[in-house]
């Protein structure tokens, strides 16, 4: 496959191309600096470019088989950077006949915000909050813009992040009438190899899973 990866200079980012890459896959990474990727690839293709240009999305969406997202606002602060994002990423899907998109979301935004605070007292009831509030009203705009798109979409939402190995162990929830006791963290690993997996299959097409190990 052709696989357009944005946010391919964070960890987890980092993390899927490698497991791209190592499938024998084509990548192609746009990021605003193209210096702080340091991989290199015979099947990897790094554009320098703004996920919020319309210009440079068109540029890395010709040809391409799916999009893979894994951007997001690095702090608390009032943002509306995955909205922009994914209003200018969907047009150029649609223009480009890319078919297949896979972003990466968090646990507790949107619709799975109750299942999170009735799973996660912590979580949902102190961490939420407190400390990501601003970032997921624009999740969640950002969401339910993905949800009427028309493309086959794959929304997945973990917990927070180690940098602990990849384990293979991760469950999966996607009945948010559930009571299930939620484990708060999982490596960044497990969660790179998860978001690669619904990239390549279709298992979890027009649903937003949470996942955790």
């Amino acid at each position: 496959m052709k696989i357009l990866v944005l946010g391919a200079n964070g960890a987890v980012g980092q993390l899927a191309v490698d497991e791209f890459l190592n499938a024998h896959h084509d990548v192609k990474a746009l990021v605003r600096n193209a210096s702080t990727l340091q991989l290199k690839h015979p099947r990897l293709i790094v554009v320098q470019g703004e996920p919020t240009n319309a210009a440079d999305l068109d540029i890395v969406l010709a040809g391409q088989d799916a999009v893979l997202s894994t951007l997001g606002a690095r702090t608390n602060k009032k943002t509306t950077l995955r909205t922009d994002v994914v209003t200018k990423l969907i047009a150029g899907m649609r223009k480009h006949n890319v078919p297949k998109l896979v972003w990466l979301d968090a646990a507790g935004v949107g619709s799975s915000k109750k299942f999170v605070q009735r799973s996660s007292f912590l979580f949902g009831r102190i961490i939420m909050p407190l400390l990501l509030d601003n970032m997921y009203k624009d999740a969640a705009v950002a969401d339910a813009i993905i949800e009427k798109s028309g493309c086959d979409w794959v929304i997945v939402r973990p917990m927070s992040f180690t940098n602990g190995a990849k384990t293979g162990n991760i469950s999966v929830v996607t009945d948010m009438s559930l009571k299930v006791k939620l484990r708060l963290r999982m490596s960044r690993a497990d969660v790179a190899a998860f978001l690669v997996e619904q990239v390549l299959k279709d298992d979890y097409v027009g649903k937003m899973p949470i996942i955790y190990s």
